[in-house]
């Protein structure tokens, strides 16, 4: 079973005049790999429409099935003001290849979990307080999910709904090894490391350690894959391999535009 992991291709952002240039270059490059299984860990689109025919378009390309989470770009509400984030979370829920709703039992030997997850401001430097982290603001450089996201409760009450959610499928995965995905961090070594004054602020919007405390404490728990940060980095730790491998903006691409080259780069391939 050979399975591909990628996160936050931002279908919408990375469009090339005026249309979607990286859903055709990952169907590409699924087909030309023997893939079985692909995952995306969110951030997909900022637009939920768009991100449930982005994931229809890349089963009916590629004839496998590819798993997601959303990411906080894909339950936004810009684009449908009369929807809260709850409304499109559920939404995007009823796909049955979103982990969300639907952990997905690989084979007997393997099950993948997983949901969107939040942060609770662990990642972020002590010198400031909850209420500092509320604002969601440092000087000039405002974190939209403040105003992107519209859910009923603080973030940090959001992170223990998502923490719980997870408990739960740990609980229903039985016997079975895991590879448990979220969007958000669920390691500090993924965060901005050795931060400039903005990133020891907004780190604590990165994630939670609790969902790798979480996993440290169950040997089913193998792999743990995670985006958000737009890196490509693993680390392996408490006998799990961390994953982090995100396509990111094409404005942060190094040597090229070009999503048929990029993505290749930017995929990670496990074995099971």
């Amino acid at each position: 079973m050979k399975i591909g992991i990628l996160s936050d291709i931002h279908v919408d952002i990375n469009n090339r005049s005026g249309s979607d240039a990286v859903t055709p270059a990952l169907c590409t490059y699924i087909n030309n790999s023997s893939l079985d299984l692909f995952i995306l860990a969110g951030d997909i689109a900022s637009d939920y429409t768009l991100t449930l025919e982005t994931i229809e378009k890349l089963e009916t390309e590629t004839s496998i099935p590819v798993l997601f989470v959303p990411g906080n770009h894909d339950i936004w509400t810009e684009n449908h003001p009369d929807l809260t984030s709850w409304d499109i979370y559920n939404k995007l829920k009823k796909h049955p290849h979103n982990l969300a709703g639907n952990p997905y039992a690989v084979n007997d030997d393997w099950v993948v979990i997983g949901d969107l997850g939040w942060y609770d401001y662990k990642f972020g430097s002590s010198v400031y307080s909850i209420e500092d982290f509320n604002r969601m603001r440092f000087k000039d450089r405002v974190w939209q999910d403040s105003i992107m996201a519209k859910w009923d409760r603080p973030a940090i009450e959001m992170n223990n709904f998502f923490l719980q959610k997870l408990k739960k499928q740990l609980s229903q995965a039985r016997a079975r090894n895991i590879i448990a995905v979220t969007h958000v961090l669920a390691i500090a070594d993924f965060t901005v490391l050795n931060p400039p004054p903005m990133w020891e602020y907004l780190n604590a919007f990165l994630g939670s350690p609790a969902y790798g405390n979480l996993y440290k404490t169950d040997p089913r728990v193998r792999y743990s894959v995670s985006g958000h940060v737009h890196y490509r980095k693993t680390v392996q730790k408490n006998g799990i391999e961390y994953i982090c491998n995100c396509l990111g903006y094409s404005s942060e691409w190094q040597d090229t535009d070009d999503p048929y080259i990029e993505i290749p780069r930017a995929v990670k391939t496990i074995e099971l």
